[in-house]
């Protein structure tokens, strides 16, 4: 009896050993976007989508956050309509004084975040409904003498999970 006993524990523990060998093939890949002057890595399995906002220059999603054929989960590159050289404090005061007084988005918060070590600014806020509410953040950079908006998306239930993907390509954001 006592060598059954020795022999299970024998083969447990060689179940269990050779399970910490395996490796995960699996990857996080990603990939890049370097068009329009500027480049950034973003998660391997969204995609580059239409960029409907004002002022956009390229836009990518998570393709299964898809709902009623519109992604919920995306980041939008954004160059505002300003002269070269506009203030972006100024910039950034006056779009909010009129944003959250004529629209269904309420703040959050706002205030200084660095970026590539370099200052911008961030306005967090989401729509004002209890269905399926969306909450964005918008991270004003001046870089070069332009300012770009990268304005992230996802539904509000599932922002915080999306703080990785948003950071990957934010944290990657370049003007070439």
């Amino acid at each position: 009896m006592r060598k059954y006993i020795v022999l299970v524990i024998f083969l447990v523990c060689s179940v269990v050993f050779a399970s910490g060998c395996v490796t995960n093939k699996s990857t996080n890949t990603t990939k890049t976007y370097a068009q329009d002057n500027i480049s950034f890595t973003y998660p391997g399995s969204w995609e580059i989508v239409n960029a409907t906002s004002p002022n956009a220059i390229v836009a990518v999603a998570d393709p299964n956050s898809v709902q009623n054929g519109t992604p919920t989960t995306l980041v939008v590159i954004q160059k505002p309509d300003v002269p070269a050289g506009s203030d972006i404090n100024t910039v950034y005061t006056s779009n909010y004084a009129t944003f959250f007084n004529n629209t269904n988005y309420q703040r959050i918060s706002d205030g200084n975040i660095t970026v590539n070590g370099a200052n911008a600014l961030q306005n967090i806020y989401e729509t004002n409904t209890t269905l399926n509410p969306i909450q964005y953040s918008a991270v004003w950079l001046n870089e070069n003498g332009s300012i770009y908006v990268i304005l992230s998306a996802a539904q509000a239930s599932d922002f915080d999970n999306q703080t990785s993907n948003f950071n990957l390509i934010l944290n990657s954001f370049k003007i070439e």
